[in-house]
């Protein structure tokens, strides 16, 4: 049996993860759940298992409640669920190997690097991958669209779009980057990458509401493969993860990548790329046959609603 522990188990991620850990591996997974709110506002809770509310990231006793919880359960894969705890409890964090414990995070390395988005559009330009290029604020030009974002962020939380030419006065810790100038539609790539298998499910996020996908349509994308395939050949990635890419110039340009399981992977799941169910079997050291990861063909959308939780 193997003890896991799943960080900021209340987000939309939380429910699917645990609901497939559940019903798929309970005879191999026992889930801890930890989460800033009490068990009774966390959905995933109404599944069952361990329950620990936990000090809020920002609190300065928040990695030693971890450490200590982690010891304290026999602890054996970490899970993080949101950016700001990817570099904490990364794959290579020596606080984690001190306990022998193992974290679906990537390397802090990656970890730095994919989420700094001025980094990240620095190595993507330098290596020839279609990025938004960078802008200084004296460099923009009358009438052009560019997009204000933070430098470290999730969420589309502080995105603004910026016209040249214009009032315009930089938000503290923001970045500018040229408008994608190919429409709207934007692209989420589901991606496994273990077990000698790099398979990538593309998804048009046709309605999102605070940065979460909630109407998606499968698309079979040759282009945005072959660029996850050159990604990760550069760069050690996880076994799971996601990346959002937008037309620009003509091609398909890289605009967030998430180390870690996305809110919208559930809808991914739904079309039958089973990437969560891939994950635990992984995690589990069991092998992932390769229908896991094929997509439905008839599926033409995945529709989100509300479902109503009952917490006992």
């Amino acid at each position: 049996m193997l003890n896991v522990m799943l960080l900021s188990a209340g987000v939309t991620t939380g429910w699917h993860l645990v609901q497939v850990a559940q019903q798929q591996f309970s005879g191999d997974i026992c889930l801890h759940l930890c989460d800033t709110n009490p068990r009774e506002l966390v959905p995933a809770a109404a599944l069952g298992g361990p329950f620990h509310r936990v000090l809020p990231l920002a609190d300065p006793g928040y990695q030693q409640q971890i450490l200590t919880l982690l010891k304290e359960n026999h602890i054996d894969v970490i899970v993080p669920l949101i950016d700001q705890d990817l570099f904490t409890w990364a794959a290579d964090a020596p606080e984690l190997a001190a306990l022998g414990v193992r974290s679906t995070a990537p390397l802090r390395q990656t970890a730095q690097l994919l989420t700094d988005k001025k980094a990240m559009a620095a190595f993507l330009q330098a290596h020839g991958l279609p990025t938004p290029p960078l802008v200084a604020p004296e460099q923009m030009e009358p009438g052009r669209a560019y997009i204000e974002k933070r430098e470290v962020g999730c969420g589309s939380v502080g995105l603004r779009t910026v016209i040249g030419g214009e009032d315009y006065t930089p938000h503290p810790g923001s970045i500018l980057q040229e408008k994608c100038d190919g429409g709207d539609t934007e692209i989420t790539a589901e991606v496994f990458n273990a077990q000698g298998k790099l398979r990538v499910f593309c998804r048009e996020r046709v309605v999102t509401k605070s940065g979460v996908c909630t109407k998606m349509r499968p698309l079979h994308i040759p282009e945005i493969e072959d660029y996850i395939c050159t990604l990760t050949g550069l760069l050690p990635c996880p076994a799971t993860f996601c990346a959002q890419f937008m037309q620009h110039r003509g091609r398909w340009n890289l605009i967030d990548c998430n180390l870690r399981i996305g809110a919208g992977t559930a809808m991914a799941s739904a079309a039958g790329f089973q990437l969560v169910r891939a994950f635990w079997a992984n995690l589990c050291g069991q092998p992932v046959p390769d229908e896991w990861l094929q997509a439905d063909p008839t599926v033409k959308t995945v529709l989100r609603v509300y479902q109503e939780v009952v917490v006992r």
